[in-house]
């Protein structure tokens, strides 16, 4: 009798909460809504409900590294925040691309969150990561062609190898025998992809605008910037990339 009452009151709550958000489909869409509205809060709260009763569900595990990026990407200078946050956000893509290894958003998080995961580990970490950050971005991008978001991640990739210090190209070599291949002109072409299939997004111009600054080219590096500041912000990310972009431009 016990045991009837606690899985009637188990069926109990799980149905509320269907009830209240109608399908989990249903539920994921409304999650959809608030990340773009960017209500993160809201957004994993409701994710997180949806994995108590759903944690093999690879469309909620990408979902909830993608919301944990969002809060790391929002404070990036803040320690903690990035420690809470992309270590929880990386072994929920780890576990989507073991159970669905065919989901570009899957392999597209766990590339980027490891990315973030070497920068905030240093110089060591961040060239080892860059492996497999390479490797499980291009298979987003063979996966999803359209996502933009994939090839920013790949003009950063080429953005930070090139941009290796002495030192950490030393530190490199230590690990491996070479450093991997990268060069500020394929981020060009990363980011320009990038910008091309979101034309709105602040983020890409930014870095189109720091890498342009690298090579030399400040005609384009303040074309890229100035556009970046003509856009509407949408979240904080926003805010503090059109920040960085004021300071750029007053440098070139």
């Amino acid at each position: 009798m016990k045991k009837l009452f606690v899985c009637f009151l188990i069926l109990t709550v799980l149905s509320g909460f269907i009830f209240a958000h109608g399908t989990v489909e249903d539920a994921i869409n409304e999650v959809d809504e608030f990340d773009e509205a960017s209500e993160y809060t809201k957004s994993l709260n409701t994710l997180e409900h949806l994995y108590e009763h759903n944690s093999d569900n690879p469309e909620i595990l990408w979902r909830l590294a993608r919301n944990y990026f969002r809060f790391a990407d929002a404070q990036p200078d803040n320690k903690e925040v990035q420690k809470a946050n992309l270590y929880p956000g990386f072994k929920h893509a780890e576990k989507c691309i073991e159970l669905a290894p065919k989901l570009a958003d899957g392999h597209q998080y766990y590339a980027i969150l490891i990315g973030k995961i070497g920068e905030f580990e240093g110089t060591k970490q961040k060239i080892k990561n860059s492996y497999p950050l390479k490797e499980h971005t291009l298979i987003a991008i063979s996966l999803d062609p359209d996502n933009d978001a994939n090839y920013h991640v790949m003009g950063r990739w080429h953005f930070a190898l090139a941009d290796l210090s002495w030192v950490e190209r030393k530190v490199a070599n230590i690990i491996y025998s070479k450093v991997p291949d990268a060069s500020f002109e394929e981020a060009v072409e990363y980011f320009t992809k990038a910008h091309n299939l979101k034309k709105d997004e602040i983020r890409h111009l930014v870095w189109l605008g720091k890498t342009y600054i690298k090579l030399g080219n400040k005609v384009e590096a303040k074309k890229s910037l100035q556009k970046a500041l003509n856009l509407k912000t949408k979240n904080d990310s926003d805010k503090s990339l059109q920040k960085q972009a004021k300071e750029l431009l007053k440098k070139v």
